[in-house]
């Protein structure tokens, strides 16, 4: 396979060698100038006064334009190398000689642009299979083996590229125009590839984490969220990329950056109310204050049940008559959420209970702790607590807790409780009294008299004003 490849970059450089020699370079012709006559006037030459010379002068300047003209401008500063070769091929008497229009240094040139591109493959090869590949070994065995798989043969080929560039930069036959048309195709070719990189390394991450979520059991939630992610990384990668493009080729963009500038803020101003729903329907799922199951609170909106589905947008959960709310993720983010499932299903309840004055408080907390204890739903081993609360105005509050194994044992249980104090603090004799309240009246004497005259029906004597 290595020797397969090693071919076809082979052909793929004799051809382009080939087309350049074809393309960039023409034998030179000896251009002999046609007689002018002394009277014509032509469009490449400007009329020659007396004061400028003779007509043989005159002669020699059109010839000179007209060389020039057809002459091609240096296309490339000769560096080291070339240098080095030119004199080679002068001392070994290579520069004497021709072929397809190329001079024996042009030849060697070539030769060393090919073995220059060739170098670059191998190169190339020997990092993303070689160098790399250790490296990353080193931190992630499987994750290495994935992302030099995903990215390996385009990062060879990008370097590949970027020898064609030198390769083809250093070749002083090739004619101007041909060498900034491939140099135009190599950045092509070098933008889509980097493109093309980062696009699969968006994609690699996406798997990724999708697995490792997967592995977390958090994959259906969280799959929207990276959907989103990934999709807006692709659309901002090619925007990116066709900036570059279009500016390399001198397009201004910045009428159409403004113009999309302008739409964005225009549609962000029109869906606000989404755009806020669906950031805080990101940071629900990221932050993860509750998850599908979990029976939850929303105490600024009242809302109370079991959360059915977290979206981007909203949130949909049943309560206990079976009704779907649907509350916008904006709304939740902005009001207090008590979750009763997460971290612990296991639930406290508490309670508050009036017992009279007179009454002996450690055998009425001993009455109550046991009693609370035995209740089918409370669970043995936490705690009972009987915590002597308040002094109320006609008895002396309790406040019980006790622990059950489910919030959606919450009612059941507290029915049991209720129903077992009440019956044993009766068979105790405890009294549980409700509110009374005594009034005391302060009346004088005459008011009595009057008002026990008015009782047998005799009329008072109202003294007058």
């Amino acid at each position: 396979m290595k020797v397969r490849r090693l071919s076809f970059l082979t052909l793929v450089g004799l051809s382009l060698s080939l087309l350049l020699v074809v393309c960039g370079s023409a034998p030179e012709e000896t251009i002999e100038p046609e007689p002018l006559a002394p009277a014509e006037a032509t469009a490449e030459s400007e009329p020659i006064s007396p004061a400028e010379g003779g007509a043989s002068e005159g002669e020699d300047d059109v010839l000179a334009e007209i060389v020039v003209s057809r002459t091609p401008e240096p296309t490339a500063t000769p560096g080291l190398a070339a240098e080095e070769v030119a004199e080679f091929a002068y001392e070994t008497g290579l520069a004497q000689i021709s072929f397809l229009g190329l001079s024996g240094d042009d030849w060697i040139n070539l030769g060393i642009s090919i073995l220059l591109v060739l170098g670059s493959y191998a190169l190339g090869t020997w990092l993303t299979r070689g160098l790399l590949r250790q490296v990353i070994r080193r931190r992630s065995p499987k994750f290495g083996d994935v992302l030099l798989k995903a990215i390996g043969p385009s990062l060879r080929w990008l370097i590949v590229i970027l020898a064609l560039h030198i390769a083809t930069a250093r070749l002083a036959f090739v004619g101007a125009e041909l060498k900034t048309f491939l140099d135009n195709v190599y950045f092509v070719l070098g933008v889509v590839i980097s493109l093309l990189i980062l696009w699969r390394l968006i994609d690699l991450a996406h798997e990724w984490y999708h697995k490792e979520l997967a592995q977390e059991g958090r994959a259906d939630e969280l799959d929207p969220v990276l959907l989103l992610l990934t999709r807006l990384s692709h659309i901002l990668l090619a925007i990116v990329g066709a900036s570059i493009l279009l500016s390399h080729f001198g397009i201004d963009i910045s009428a159409l950056l403004a113009a999309l500038g302008i739409a964005g803020l225009a549609l962000s101003l029109a869906a606000q109310d989404t755009l806020s729903d669906a950031i805080s329907g990101f940071i629900i799922l990221a932050d993860r204050p509750y998850r599908v199951g979990d029976r939850i609170e929303i105490q600024g909106e009242g809302t109370w049940g079991d959360v059915v589905d977290i979206g981007l947008r909203t949130t949909r959960v049943r309560t206990r008559d079976n009704r779907m709310v649907i509350v916008p993720n904006s709304i939740i983010g902005s009001n207090q959420v008590i979750n009763y499932t997460y971290p612990d299903p296991r639930y406290r309840i508490q309670t508050h209970l009036g017992i009279g004055y007179g009454t002996d408080i450690a055998t009425a907390r001993r009455i109550i702790s046991e009693t609370v204890r035995q209740v089918e739903g409370v669970l043995p081993d936490k705690p009972v607590d009987v915590l002597y609360h308040e002094m109320g105005d006609s008895a002396m509050i309790f406040r019980v807790r006790w622990w059950v194994e489910s919030y959606e044992d919450t009612r059941c249980v507290i029915d049991r409780v209720y129903t077992a104090l009440q019956e044993a603090l009766d068979a105790a004799g405890i009294e549980m009294p409700y509110p009374t309240h005594v009034s005391n009246l302060q009346v004088g004497s005459e008011t009595v008299d009057r008002l026990s005259l008015a009782f047998r029906g005799e009329s008072p004597d109202i003294p007058q004003t």
